[in-house]
């Protein structure tokens, strides 16, 4: 049986989606249940750093390619959307 080939860009880009999504649904669970104050959602795009660094390290570089890619439009849209609107403006 042949190996899956992790070195995949889509397969980055998906990576690069889904952990800060799973991140942040925690992260606004936890902040709900223990009424906390409400800090930065773009910190979730810090844990795009571990699937960054293991690829990087194991030279998996396609996949690494899409997790930046990701990380740089979600920065982008983040930045953008907090400095043109007021979505993410707490009170």
């Amino acid at each position: 049986m042949k190996e899956f080939d992790w070195d995949k860009l889509w397969l980055g880009i998906v990576f690069g989606l889904v952990i800060p999504t799973v991140t942040y649904g925690l992260y606004y669970l936890v902040v709900n249940y223990f009424n906390l104050r409400q800090v930065n959602i773009s910190l979730c795009m810090v844990t795009n750093l571990i699937p960054f660094y293991i690829s990087l390290n194991r030279e998996k570089y396609n996949f690494t390619k899409g997790v930046i890619l990701i990380t740089i439009v979600t920065a982008i849209l983040i930045t953008s959307l907090g400095y043109f609107t007021n979505i993410f403006k707490f009170y």
